[in-house]
């Protein structure tokens, strides 16, 4: 067990924060770099003062037993998340009407059940120069629920509703330190896969490294034992079987 009441706490001071989201189905970023591959997209600018949620809920149930006793069963709800974003950026503009169409520089908006539905990625830059990059496994739901126009910009609530993969996991994670070495082992990455032409992506213009991280960064690795030496389990990545031209 820890023997300093300060250990843990893992205090960091966020000086940079950006959300990036993408529509396809194949979303790729960059495990020693943190560079983000092909079409993600910036939600747009935030306002100073907004806040990123994220909720997990789980729900009890109690049963009384004989003699006084009660047992308690839990069962996992929704898992949701609200970021808040200046409306009139184009990714802004389709989650809050996906079923638009653009004509003859028209646009035609119907009030339909459509959902926008992409990855989403947090970007975080704290002030030690530690970069924290957490993406959803699977494609979220995103929905804008109203939007007021007022003289000076004002937050726009974004509403996220994440769902798990067949793996049962539904997001992942990576720490960067900016300009350092050292490293970060997740569980079985599905988003941070290893680019092998990244230079020549990020030159033609099909891979960028989020605004907060310009320079380039190097991944961290997370130490897989805690203070008293007890090892952390670890999923490894899963090996290809043969034949399967993995």
């Amino acid at each position: 067990m820890a023997k300093l009441r300060t250990a843990g706490l893992n205090l960091r001071v966020l000086v940079d924060r950006q959300v990036l989201v993408f529509f396809g189905d194949k979303p790729v970023i960059d495990k020693a770099t943190g560079a983000f591959v092909g079409g993600w997209e910036s939600l747009g600018l935030e306002p100073d003062g907004s806040t990123q949620g994220h909720s997990r809920e789980v729900t009890s149930t109690n049963t009384n037993l004989t003699g006084g006793q009660i047992a308690t069963s839990y069962t996992a709800g929704g898992i949701s998340g609200t970021v808040d974003g200046i409306a009139g950026s184009p990714v802004m503009r389709h989650i809050e009407n996906p079923g638009a169409v653009v004509e003859g520089g028209t646009i035609y908006g119907a009030h339909s059940s459509d959902v926008a539905r992409a990855y989403v990625a947090f970007v975080r830059k704290y002030d030690s120069g530690l970069v924290h990059i957490w993406v959803s496994r699977e494609k979220a739901d995103l929905t804008i629920a109203s939007n007021t126009a007022s003289k000076d910009p004002a937050a726009v609530p974004v509403a996220i509703t994440y769902k798990n993969g067949d793996d049962s996991f539904y997001y992942e994670e990576r720490f960067y330190m900016l300009g350092k070495g050292d490293a970060v082992v997740a569980v079985a990455p599905k988003v941070f896969q290893d680019v092998n032409d990244l230079a020549a992506q990020i030159a033609a213009g099909t891979a960028f490294h989020p605004e907060a991280s310009e320079a380039g960064m190097t991944a961290m690795v997370i130490a897989t034992e805690d203070s008293n030496g007890t090892e952390l389990e670890v999923i490894p990545e899963e090996e290809p079987e043969e034949g399967t031209g993995g």
